[in-house]
């Protein structure tokens, strides 16, 4: 299983040596965004920052779609002393609103976010339940091969 945490301290290497430049988001001018493609694919890094530290991100990865629908796979992660100050749930919640306004604004109708979260990860999977789905189905996860499970979100655009 990909840990988000390893891209909130690439990230925050990259900032530090300059090789990263975050533009201000559209509806939270407070959070930051950088748009790359790592594995040839698109993703998106929304960034809660204080003064050039990176405390928390969502990010989002284009993968396969979802009965013909866009899907992006989401990853969060909190620097450990910032945790259970609600920056996790505020970062998921801002970053979907912020991509919701991008993929619109390019005329998409509607996409999915789907995370696949490890069972003993209570936080997350507590957070995913709230934020995504109620309803989430067990799975085996396809990079770790350890159970997990899968939250889907359908979000209209419109």
């Amino acid at each position: 299983m990909t840990d988000p945490m390893d891209a909130l301290k690439s990230l925050q290497v990259a900032v530090d040596n300059g090789r990263v430049a975050l533009s201000p988001c559209e509806i939270y001018p407070d959070l930051r965004v950088v748009s790359d493609q790592p594995t040839g694919r698109p993703r998106i890094t929304y960034a809660n920052m204080d003064r050039g530290k990176v405390l928390s991100i969502s990010l989002f990865a284009l993968t396969e779609p979802v009965s013909g629908i866009p899907c992006f796979q989401i990853g969060y992660a909190v620097v450990e002393s910032m945790r259970q100050k609600g920056l996790a749930s505020d970062i998921v919640a801002k970053g979907i609103h912020e991509l919701r306004n991008g993929l619109k604004r390019n005329g998409a109708q509607q996409f999915y976010v789907e995370a696949v979260v490890a069972v003993p990860n209570t936080a997350s999977n507590k957070l995913a339940k709230r934020l995504l789905s109620d309803n989430p189905k067990p799975c085996v996860d396809a990079y770790s091969g350890k159970p997990a499970m899968q939250y889907l979100k359908l979000v209209e655009c419109c």
